[in-house]
């Protein structure tokens, strides 16, 4: 199923796209929700991040293929990015004038559908709800010369999510691919992470609890293209979409 975030006759709401048709819900997919009986044409609605998140994480290194020169982590090794940097489908990407660098990095989001608090490896996909197209922007220059990653991950708008979240997939064989001005700047394979999503949220909820709603990136791979004010960057990935933002 694809569930959506949606904006329509001034008001926000929740659905699940049918087809090109929007099915309006009472609340996130992850809760009890209910249909409410309104439908709308996607064409008629602006899509808006699909989650409201209470925190979002992201992996770092988590891709052979960024390494570069850098050993391999022997953990998970997550960073925070603030719930005021999300952004959805559509919405324009801030490049801070003050940056001389900033990247676009395409990766899988997995969205989590129940508390998680100390989860085994063998439970952790129990507490998945679903997976969604992410774009992890970042300023180099800021994240190699700041003390810590504050702004270089977490600049307003500079986590893009969207255009839906998708349940009911295999997240082991996701074919990730980023483009800017519609030239190929990353391609990988889920199947290349280093920390898979299993260990990955078993490790987190080890230390932090992880809610209904909260957000996880799982890293990037290869090079990742700088962005300018100006550029569409799109991020597509297999069995979900096309999350597309253009820079401002």
């Amino acid at each position: 199923m694809k569930f959506v975030r949606f904006s329509a006759g001034g008001s926000n709401s929740y659905g699940i796209l049918d087809g090109d048709t929007v099915k309006a819900i009472s609340g996130p997919g992850y809760s009890d929700y209910s249909e409410t009986g309104a439908t709308h044409a996607l064409a008629d609605v602006t899509l808006l991040a699909p989650v409201e998140p209470n925190k979002m994480l992201a992996m770092a290194l988590n891709y052979g293929s960024h390494l570069h020169d850098a050993p391999a982590p022997e953990r998970p090794e997550p960073f925070l990015k603030s719930e005021t940097s999300l952004a959805g489908t559509g919405d324009t990407i801030r490049i801070p004038s003050d940056s001389e660098k900033v990247d676009a990095e395409a990766e899988l989001v997995v969205v989590i559908g129940k508390t998680a608090t100390n989860v085994s490896l063998g439970d952790a996909m129990d507490h998945v709800f679903g997976y969604s197209c992410g774009n992890d922007v970042s300023a180099r220059d800021w994240q190699a010369g700041d003390t810590s990653w504050w702004r270089a991950k977490s600049s307003d708008t500079f986590s893009p999510i969207g255009p839906w979240i998708v349940t009911g997939i295999d997240p082991t064989n996701l074919d990730i691919e980023g483009r800017i001005n519609g030239v190929a700047a990353q391609n990988c394979n889920t199947s290349e992470m280093i920390h898979d999503i299993p260990k990955t949220i078993s490790f987190i909820s080890k230390y932090m609890t992880l809610e209904p709603g909260d957000c996880i990136f799982t890293g990037t791979s290869g090079t990742a293209g700088q962005i300018k004010p100006g550029d569409t960057v799109e991020v597509e990935i297999s069995q979900i979409g096309t999350l597309s933002n253009i820079c401002g």
